[in-house]
């Protein structure tokens, strides 16, 4: 049986998703190295980095599960569209909520290299819920047309 359409580009998403995950991962990572080695960085980022390299369980977990999900959707399996659409939810809210944390705690008085700095963090979660969203919507189409397929044969 083929797969649909809509199951390949939600896995063609998730792949990038979940790629896009595990190399900020590996970056995290490195960067922990980084500063343990002997680099010099402010403290309010070396905060920052003890936080995110808290979070890296969660965070490598969440890019194999989108692998896994996009193995799953392109190899026509069918759990995977629960597990993707999982990945897929939990990512679009996360980006939502970054986008609204975001946007609330902008400062009006910023300089412009803090502005800059902002606006590019709005592109990136913008982008990020973006593919989250298409992903759903995907999924979805495809479990549509599979229902509306599978009751005109029954």
């Amino acid at each position: 049986m083929p797969t649909h359409p809509s199951r390949l580009v939600a896995g063609l998403l998730l792949i990038l998703g979940g790629g896009v995950v595990a190399v900020s991962a590996l970056a995290i990572v490195l960067a922990r190295l980084l500063v343990d080695g002997g680099m010099v960085i402010r403290p309010a980022d070396a905060v920052l980095l003890g936080d995110l390299v808290a979070l890296l369980p969660f965070i490598v977990t969440f890019a194999v599960v989108n692998l896994v999900a996009a193995a799953g959707l392109l190899l026509g399996r069918s759990w995977a569209d629960r597990v993707g659409l999982g990945a897929a939810i939990v990512g679009a809210t996360a980006g939502t909520l970054g986008l609204l944390l975001v946007g609330v705690g902008r400062d009006p008085f910023a300089t412009a290299a803090t502005a800059r700095a902002t606006a590019d963090g709005i592109g990136i979660l913008a982008v990020a819920t973006a593919l989250y969203v298409l992903v759903i919507v995907a999924i979805d189409a495809a479990g549509r047309s599979r229902t509306v397929f599978q009751g005109a044969a029954a």
